[in-house]
C-alpha cells in the first residue's frame, strides 16, 4: 500500500473531492493552500487515482553502449578492483562514466560484489595460539639465529 507523502499538504479524501468538484482551480487552492498547477493534476488525475506516484525516473536518459560496457567489466575481472579504484581508473578513459553508472553496470553483469578473497592457500595451514588460562600472556619471541639485528654486549 502506498503512502502519503510527508510533505504532502492533500489527503487522498481531499484529492478525491478536489477531482470530483467543478469548482474554479483558484476557489480550490486557496481553500487547501496548494497551487493551482496541483489542483489542475488532480483534477486530471481523477477520483480514483488519488495516491502518490513515484518520482522515480522510468528509463535512464543514457545508457553505455556495449563496448563501454565490455571494458567496464573487463576491467573489473583482470584487476579486482574495489568499485572506488575502478571509478577512479576508468574516468581517464571514459569521463562520462560516473561511480553510479559503473555500479548499474556492474550489478547487471553479476560484479556488484567483489569474490570474497581465500583465507588460506591450499598448501599452507594456519596455526591456533595455545589456549592459556586466565592470568597468562602468549609472547612470540624470535629466535636470535632469525633476528634482522646483531647486538653486542658493552
Amino acid at each position: 500500500m502506498h503512502q502519503i507523502h510527508p510533505n504532502a499538504r492533500t489527503t487522498p479524501v481531499v484529492r478525491a473531492a478536489i477531482a470530483a468538484t467543478t469548482e474554479p482551480s483558484s476557489v480550490l487552492a486557496k481553500r487547501y493552500g496548494v497551487s493551482t498547477e496541483t489542483i489542475r493534476k488532480w483534477r486530471k488525475r481523477g477520483p480514483e487515482d488519488v495516491q502518490d506516484h513515484s518520482s522515480r525516473p522510468q528509463h535512464l536518459r543514457w545508457r553505455a553502449t556495449e563496448e563501454k560496457r565490455a571494458i567496464v567489466c573487463e576491467l573489473r575481472r583482470s584487476t579486482g578492483f574495489p568499485l572506488d579504484d575502478l571509478t577512479f581508473t576508468l574516468r581517464h578513459f571514459l569521463p562520462h562514466l560516473n561511480r553510479d553508472a559503473i555500479y548499474r553496470i556492474l550489478k547487471a553483469e553479476g560484479l556488484g560484489r567483489l569474490p570474497t578473497p581465500p583465507t588460506t592457500t591450499p598448501n599452507k595451514s594456519t596455526k591456533k595460539f595455545k589456549a592459556y588460562d586466565l592470568g597468562f600472556l602468549h609472547i612470540d619471541i624470535m629466535p636470535a639465529s632469525t633476528a634482522k639485528w646483531d647486538m653486542e654486549p658493552p
